[in-house]
């Protein structure tokens, strides 16, 4: 594969030895509406059909919920996956670029429920939802402030 460049304000994940390392490199975008991540599909990613692997829709839901939840809490911070239901609507190959369009609808005491899809340009990959547990005390749970996050 040639040299990759992301769209425009996406900056690659930190690597910190991490799951997300196993298929980074990850990009994230945030501006006032929220949250994006981005992968360029590699080799890596594919399974034996040579098709982009479901686990790594999966897993870019994940972290992009996880990402819409601390945006709309104003905290990023540890939540927990309690579900994610994923609808699998197209296959990705290798080169292909993949972007999670994430947000975070509602948040309780005890949970945050999202929404969110994978797109291609115009081609809807995968659609999911979640549910995702939120820390008991939001304002003493480690983590950093969304302002923190966008001027980094």
């Amino acid at each position: 594969m040639s040299e990759f460049t992301p769209p425009e304000g996406f900056s690659p994940m930190p690597l910190d030895g991490s799951f997300n390392d196993a298929f980074a490199p990850v990009y994230l975008r945030f501006d006032e509406n929220g949250p994006q991540v981005g992968l360029q599909v590699a080799k890596k990613h594919l399974n034996p059909m040579g098709i982009c692997h479901g686990a790594v829709y999966m897993a870019l839901f994940d972290i992009a919920f996880a990402c819409a939840i601390g945006f709309k809490l104003g905290k990023f911070t540890g939540t927990p996956t309690m579900n994610i239901n994923i609808d699998y609507m197209a296959a990705s190959k290798e080169g292909e670029w993949l972007q999670v369009n994430a947000e975070c609808l509602k948040t309780t005491r005890t949970a945050g429920y999202t929404q969110g899809r994978i797109v291609m340009g115009d081609t809807i990959k995968a659609a999911a939802s979640g549910i995702f547990r939120l820390p008991d005390d939001l304002e003493n749970a480690p983590g950093m402030g969304t302002g923190e996050l966008l001027k980094s």
